[in-house]
């Protein structure tokens, strides 16, 4: 057994190398759970009281992008999908703070702590080819008795299609119906409008709603091209200023701000290398984040600051988000909202600054600094 290691959810003990290979030796020559185990459809594996895989099937080998059976044996379930918080700590998956939030963590603690069986959804961020790919699963976990051993059954299901739906459904159902209804609305009243200087408003009105409900179309395009890897980024020369001006412009008159949206320029504006569409488009999703996030009377601030060789675009709000939604954010469904099929603004913006724009999305949230977000580019 390893020494005592630091834990922040479930027990940080495994077996050894050797005692690992002994206990799937053992497992392999039962034929009828090798057969059950392999008849299962879904990615299936049984994990031993440490939560390491002792056996497993051809969808998890697959899955796991391994050939062998013994690559990944030993392992955890995070460790084999190459999770990015499953070397958070020493002692590796179901240890950190991000898997008290997981719901593979919590439905294999639950079920071996309880012995009873558990079922929950779980987001797991993996990294793979210096890409990292999202998935969203319904994990199941059975306690079952082998050779009088007590083992978990654990299966994974994907389900990121269902997510997919349910966030597109919710767009394009709610928000953007909102915004079609409120352009039906405001072309009703226009004919009775009183003055020039009120039909010119009511036009503006129009005019700014339509270019919402483009850009939200717009932006769904986008995301999948970027999922699906065929997004391409046109990179040009753009005023640092601009950007901001841009996007404060965009937003000032968006239905969430309160005349609490402001905005800081360089005193000495700056030329990158940008693709401006995308970049104006991640800034938008913060600030609506921002906004949603804030009451009235509470400021929002975007701006510029330059640091060493980077630029960084940044927005702050006064509200402080829980520990356990820091724990989760830029995740693919999460979302802090009651109503399903939220959660893709910040895992977007995550997708294309890192993977797109070459830049780096980063956040801080505490009571002195309230919240940050900021997207860090390299001055070219």
């Amino acid at each position: 057994m390893n020494k005592q290691l630091e834990t922040f959810f479930d027990t940080p003990e495994r077996l050894s190398n050797e005692e690992i290979l002994n206990e799937i030796i053992r497992l392999k020559e039962n034929s009828l759970m090798n057969q059950i185990i392999e008849g299962f459809p879904e990615l299936a594996v049984i994990l031993n009281e440490h939560r390491q895989i002792v056996a497993l099937n051809s969808k998890a080998l697959t899955t796991f992008n391994v050939g062998d059976y013994f690559e990944i044996a030993g392992k955890r379930l995070g460790e084999a999908l190459n999770c990015i918080h499953s070397n958070e700590t020493e002692a590796g998956c179901g240890t950190s703070k991000f898997c008290r939030e997981c719901g593979a963590a919590k439905a294999i603690k639950k079920c071996k702590d309880e012995n009873i069986v558990t079922e929950e959804e779980c987001r797991i961020t993996a990294a793979r080819n210096g890409n990292q790919i999202n998935y969203d699963f319904s994990v199941h976990a059975h306690p079952i008795f082998i050779n009088n051993k007590r083992y978990t059954f654990f299966t994974v299901r994907d389900i990121s299609s269902v997510k997919r739906r349910e966030a597109l459904e919710r767009i394009f159902f709610h928000d953007i119906l909102n915004t079609a209804g409120a352009i039906r609305g405001l072309v009703e009243i226009l004919p009775e409008s009183e003055s020039e200087e009120e039909r010119k408003d009511l036009e503006n009105a129009i005019h700014n709603s339509i270019n919402q409900l483009i850009e939200e179309i717009l932006a769904q395009r986008q995301l999948r091209n970027a999922e699906d890897g065929n997004l391409t980024p046109e990179f040009s020369n753009v005023s640092a200023n601009s950007i901001i001006e841009k996007v404060f412009e965009m937003y000032k008159n968006h239905e969430l701000a309160h005349d609490n949206l402001t905005y800081k320029k360089l005193e000495n504006d700056i030329t990158i290398s940008t693709d401006q569409t995308l970049l104006v488009r991640s800034m938008g999703n913060l600030i609506k984040n921002a906004l949603e996030a804030s009451s009235a009377n509470q400021k929002v601030e975007i701006g510029i600051d330059i640091k060493n060789e980077n630029i960084i675009f940044y927005v702050k709000n006064d509200a402080v988000i829980p520990e356990n939604v820091q724990l989760q954010l830029f995740q693919r469904s999460f979302s802090t909202k009651a109503s399903k099929g939220r959660g893709i603004g910040l895992y977007s913006v995550k997708l294309i600054v890192e993977q797109y724009l070459n830049g780096k999305v980063e956040f801080v949230s505490n009571e002195t600094e309230k919240t940050i977000f900021k997207i860090k580019l390299i001055i070219h």
